[in-house]
């Protein structure tokens, strides 16, 4: 679960990065990319929910962290994650409630990736049948 974990984290601070820079060119804030980070994380919980179930929580959990914290010193390393102001208490309250609702919105992935599983080859199981035929 480890590797996953750290290919969400991959895959988040990339999105941090190429957004900053998106921003800092274009001049728009970086809080716009907000609901597409939300989405990322959504399919990400459905993603492990379909490969690990809940426990695949932890990946995301884990990813979400990360980006909360490294993401945004990268983020703000680029130029437009930076507010002037921010004292270090006010910055971990934001990090632990941007973690907090993205893992969330991450356990609604994997309650629906639980789901949507595909059906297992474990077993024999029982032989699919039509009874059109």
């Amino acid at each position: 679960m480890l590797p996953l974990a750290l290919f969400f984290t991959a895959i988040l601070i990339a999105y941090d990065a190429l957004t900053a820079a998106i921003a800092k060119v274009v001049g728009i804030s970086y809080d716009s990319f907000l609901v597409l980070a939300w989405v990322l994380f959504f399919f990400m919980g459905v993603l492990a929910g379909r490969k690990f179930g809940w426990s695949g929580l932890f990946a995301v959990i884990i990813a979400a962290a990360l980006e909360a914290t490294l993401g945004w010193y990268i983020a703000a390393a680029i130029g437009p994650g930076y507010v002037p102001g921010w004292t270090m208490p006010m910055l971990a309250m934001l990090a632990l409630e941007r973690a907090l609702v993205s893992s969330a919105i991450a356990t609604a992935g994997v309650f629906i990736g639980r789901r949507s599983s595909p059906p297992s080859t474990r077993g024999p199981g029982r032989a699919a049948t039509n009874p059109y035929v």
